[in-house]
């Protein structure tokens, strides 16, 4: 495998061809990601703020990839958080009212 410089053109081009999985296998992902953990105490930030405390293995991007590749690497962009809480942000269910079925 060669090694590929991580820059905005080149996430841009991963976004544009639908598979970003190169970018979160970089090294500088991993470092960046598990600098983030250990900052955080391997706890889920979300749940830490309702007074729940649960293991923070996923680091996920505030403001998505897709939509903001310049911060792919700023850890302000990045939050800790558990499964239960990263599923909910990326699998978030239209609710239904009394007036829809």
């Amino acid at each position: 495998m060669t090694k590929t410089k991580v820059t905005v053109t080149w996430i841009k081009e991963l976004i544009r061809n639908g598979d970003t999985s190169p970018f979160y296998n970089t090294k500088e992902w991993g470092a960046l990601s598990e600098r983030k953990r250990r900052l955080e105490h391997y706890e889920c930030e979300r749940c830490r703020v309702r007074g729940i405390y649960k293991q923070g293995r996923i680091v996920h991007h505030k403001k998505y990839l897709r939509l903001y590749p310049e911060l792919a690497l700023d850890i302000n962009n990045l939050e800790c958080l558990c499964d239960d809480c990263h599923n909910d942000e990326h699998h978030k269910q239209t609710q239904l009212n009394e007036e829809r079925w």
